[in-house]
């Protein structure tokens, strides 16, 4: 959803389908996972999307996430956008509350997560509500989503994440997502990613994605990721 997160916890404007968007997750870039920050800890974030097609668009998300308590988290985050040859601008700013619902340290987990955005201008109002499963074993990772989106003046959408990852070492990992809508004429996008820590506090990830239906021809997500906490 633009405004993303049923099952959950844990990337687009313009050409990609607004509902399949993760910002608090260091697992995944598109892909949520009920993964949340300890009681009293949080981070702050910063995503880049570029986004090439018939309509270019770069994207920049900042954030921050807190942790309330081990199973619910509370996050804020801005969305601001351009296009090839224009001035950034501001676009909405939003809320949302992350709930995990299964065991605390358990393989399979599962949670979710309620979010409202307000919109600027042209923008209107969203509410958007996700639902995520994940799953993790030695060094393998994969999470999948159901996603719900409510724009204000339109029809409701429905939506999917899913990804799959592998440690290369205990900080290092590559993998595959996929993001999209159940719409008939809906955008997706599958890509290839790195995750990395690269400090104590300190995580990036990046990856290089591709239209599968009426999606972006070509998309570069970059995300940083700052443990104040």
């Amino acid at each position: 959803m633009r405004k993303h997160s049923l099952f959950a916890c844990l990337a687009i404007a313009g050409a990609l389908p607004s509902i399949a968007r993760a910002h608090h997750g260091l697992d995944f870039i598109l892909v949520q996972t009920a993964h949340l920050p300890e009681k009293g800890s949080g981070y702050v974030f910063g995503r880049v999307n570029r986004l090439d097609g018939e309509a270019s668009e770069t994207e920049i998300e900042p954030g921050a996430l807190w942790g309330v308590t081990n199973r619910i988290a509370l996050e804020t985050h801005a969305h601001f956008a351009k296009a090839t040859g224009e001035s950034f601008g501001y676009e909405s700013v939003a809320g949302a509350a992350h709930f995990l619902l299964s065991p605390l340290s358990r393989e399979l987990s599962y949670g979710m997560s309620v979010e409202y955005a307000v919109g600027s201008g042209d923008h209107g109002d969203d509410l958007a509500v996700a639902g995520v499963v994940g799953y993790e074993h030695k060094r393998w990772a994969a999470a999948a989503n159901l996603l719900y989106e409510r724009a204000q003046g339109a029809s409701a959408e429905w939506g999917y994440a899913g990804g799959i990852r592998r440690n290369l070492t205990a900080k290092h990992a590559i993998g595959v997502e996929m993001q999209g809508t159940f719409e008939e004429h809906g955008n997706s996008e599958v890509l290839v990613a790195y995750y990395g820590q690269l400090g104590d506090k300190f995580w990036l990830n990046a990856g290089l994605g591709k239209r599968i239906d009426e999606g972006p021809d070509h998309a570069a997500h970059v995300s940083f990721i700052y443990r104040f906490k």
